[in-house]
């Protein structure tokens, strides 16, 4: 099966859009919205799974547009905790999936070639 194509913003984060221009001509439609309030019809529970995720994304990745998939990844998230030992391997790898797609997992923040912050040179102050 092929890999799921990533968000442009996270492909411009790792340096890939520089790396191999051509596949990134286009630009992809954008919604302008920040991805907003937690809908009113999830339970508490999964509510509060949802602000955690919120806080753990990175800055301008999630949108209005990610809303659906948030809301399954904290429905998957709050299930597997309440219940870790009957959450079976599907749901468990669809969990996974779910938070890739998000940015949320430590390989995808690896991906994410940020640039170091230069150490100071010990002489600079001579």
């Amino acid at each position: 099966m092929a890999r799921h194509r990533q968000p442009r913003e996270l492909a411009e984060l790792k340096g890939a859009t520089k790396k191999d221009p051509q596949r990134y001509k286009t630009e992809a439609p954008k919604t302008g919205k920040a991805l907003g309030k937690v809908p009113g019809h999830l339970p508490e529970e999964v509510s509060v799974v949802w602000k955690e995720l919120e806080k753990c994304a990175l800055p301008g990745v999630l949108t209005s547009a990610d809303r659906f998939i948030m809301e399954v990844a904290s429905s998957l998230l709050s299930e597997f905790r309440a219940n870790r030992g009957e959450f079976v391997a599907a749901k468990y790898s669809h969990l996974i999936g779910c938070l890739a797609r998000l940015g949320l997992t430590p390989a995808d923040r690896q991906k994410l070639g940020t640039e170091k912050t230069p150490e100071g040179n010990p002489f600079d102050e001579f």
